[in-house]
């Protein structure tokens, strides 16, 4: 690692001890190149990708930085955009959480509208948590006020990725000397999955193992059965990562041992990291099965005193306090004698994470962005007409819904209204939009509650200072006899509609201007290129007389 380059230096270190921070000459500096009044775009992409590689090393962020591209291409075209046609601050951190939240189940901390590094570069240095907002910023300073285009959204999202891998060597380090093993030759798969289970007791537990002894650790993994209820599955989804990896990455030396080296199991717990949120998602998937089977037909939501039933049965599950649901915003109260909890937000609330790192948490894999995603590839734009989202929409199937289907003349109504809202066309990343796709897909979109009506900030501190955030057997008896004497009102409520809007980007007349312009522009090409087309193909056909065309020539439909 070139520390003449870096801004920050990771000293080895777990749990909640800070990163230390080093200030940089070179690393992102707006006093550099940056600072001149203009730069091309493949200088400034150059430039940064280059000072990224210098400060982690060579090929560190470039071999992801491609992919990245690839992935965030759709969900670039469609978001908001500032004057100069690139993204500002906030949609910069909407579009990392969503790519690391659908890509490995990941929520980054520090990247939501709460997070920021509060400026803190004293000695005493970051908490990791800030480390994502802090890079964040020095990438804007870097790149002046002009915003992120693709490129450098890729590059930053592989320079957070990076550092979690870099948060993972440290551990396997860690992990190493509790073994007491020098990574300096290689050991069987037996000695591997060792240390995988010892490497998995402190991703799932969320605990610094760097401190405790051998002996220690192992009476914890006799306990993880008790802890984690899959952790026999986790032992199979690592050893299946680990005998992967060593086919992939492993040299035909070792490939013939059947051995591993520090450099092929540090390429295991990457993968193992980067996959185990959509392994843990399958726990999710079987909640929400459980959900569905006792919820309120078609609504998305279960009765709280239904939800409340397995708990005192004796299963682990479902069994949130009303404030811890309240504040997760998982709880309905839009008729206040029947609260019910709405599926889609339970499923994606804190309470289903887990917490490795500091860096971030794993949580449960939102099924709506992958909806909103095809949306998003489809259109293309930040906002257009409610019969083009309609058409889509209509042809958009979940786990829960089948497509072809016709949308109810609620829905179109709804869509019609936020429409009027906008001047004729619908945002696709504000409010009213996101409450309108839970209302098409009311088990896979979370209900969008207003800004400041939910906190589960707070269900994080009862959870360090209580250790628990569950209703007593009496709170859930008390629901469930409630709603027996209330039983023979069976009506089921409305989903609820809130008509205030939130968008991720207050729109400049003039972005818009530029964008209608642009889209002027491609239908008038459009045109332009299906007239030359009708005047070369006539020309053809009178050269041809008495030959058949084998095909037909049509031309794609622009919306304007």
């Amino acid at each position: 690692m070139a520390t003449t380059t870096l801004a920050f230096l990771l000293i080895t270190g777990l749990g909640t001890n800070p990163i230390v921070m080093v200030e940089g000459k070179n690393f992102l500096n707006a006093t550099s190149a940056f600072g001149q009044n203009r730069m091309s775009e493949e200088a400034v992409q150059t430039s940064l990708l280059a000072e990224v590689e210098g400060a982690f090393g060579e090929n560190t962020a470039f071999t992801r930085v491609k992919p990245l591209e690839g992935v965030l291409g759709p969900m670039y075209a469609a978001l908001p955009k500032n004057e100069k046609g690139y993204l500002g601050h906030s949609t910069v951190r909407y579009a990392l959480h969503r790519l690391f939240v659908e890509r490995h189940g990941w929520a980054i901390k520090g990247l939501d509208s709460e997070g920021g590094h509060r400026n803190c570069t004293s000695s005493a240095g970051l908490l990791k948590e800030q480390v994502p907002a802090y890079i964040q910023d020095l990438f804007e300073k870097r790149l002046g006020d002009r915003g992120f285009g693709l490129h450098e959204l890729a590059v930053l999202a592989a320079t957070i990725e990076h550092l979690i891998h870099v948060e993972a060597t440290e551990r396997v380090a860690a992990i190493f000397q509790v073994h007491d093993l020098l990574p300096t030759a290689p050991f069987n798969e037996s000695v591997a999955d060792e240390l995988l289970d010892t490497y998995m007791i402190g991703y799932i537990v969320g605990e610094d193992l760097s401190t405790r002894t051998l002996e220690a650790v192992q009476q914890l993994k006799g306990l993880m059965p008790e802890l984690h209820l899959q952790w026999n599955d986790t032992k199979e989804f690592v050893r299946g990562v680990r005998r992967d990896t060593a086919k992939s990455h492993g040299s035909a030396e070792l490939r013939a041992s059947g051995e591993l080296d520090f450099a092929l199991f540090i390429h295991t717990v990457e993968r193992v990291s980067e996959q185990f949120g959509k392994f843990q998602h399958q726990k999710c998937e079987d909640m929400k099965a459980s959900l569905v089977e006792i919820e309120e037909q078609g609504t998305g939501r279960v009765r709280l005193s239904d939800f409340y039933k397995p708990a005192l049965n004796g299963q682990w599950q479902f069994h949130e306090s009303v404030s811890a649901l309240k504040n997760l915003g998982a709880l309905d109260e839009s008729d206040i004698d029947k609260p019910r909890v709405i599926i889609a937000n339970y499923l994606s609330s804190l309470s289903n994470c887990i917490t490795p790192s500091n860096f971030y948490s794993v949580c449960c894999i939102d099924a709506c962005e992958g909806l909103l995603g095809h949306l998003e590839q489809e259109i293309a734009a930040p906002e257009t007409t409610p019969e083009h989202i309609a058409a889509v929409v209509a042809n958009l199937s979940s786990s829960s819904i089948v497509a072809p289907r016709q949308l109810s003349s609620a829905l179109m109504g709804r869509l019609g209204e936020i429409a009027a809202e906008h001047g004729g066309t619908v945002p696709l990343h504000g409010r009213l939009f996101a409450q309108w796709m839970h209302h098409a897909f009311p088990r896979e979109c979370p209900y969008p509650h207003i800004s400041g009506t939910t906190n589960p900030q707070s269900v994080i501190d009862q959870l360090e200072v209580d250790g628990d955030i569950s209703a007593t057997d009496e709170e859930m008896l008390g629901h469930v006899g409630q709603a027996e004497a209330n039983s023979k009102e069976d009506e089921i409520a409305e989903l609820p509609w809130a008509p205030e809007e939130e968008l991720l980007v207050v729109r400049h007349p003039q972005v818009k201007a530029m964008e209608e312009n642009s889209l002027l522009r491609k239908a008038r090409n459009g045109v332009l290129f299906a007239a030359l087309v009708s005047i070369a193909y006539t020309l053809v056909r009178s050269f041809l007389p008495s030959q058949h065309a084998a095909g037909h020539v049509g031309t794609e439909k622009v919306m304007v």
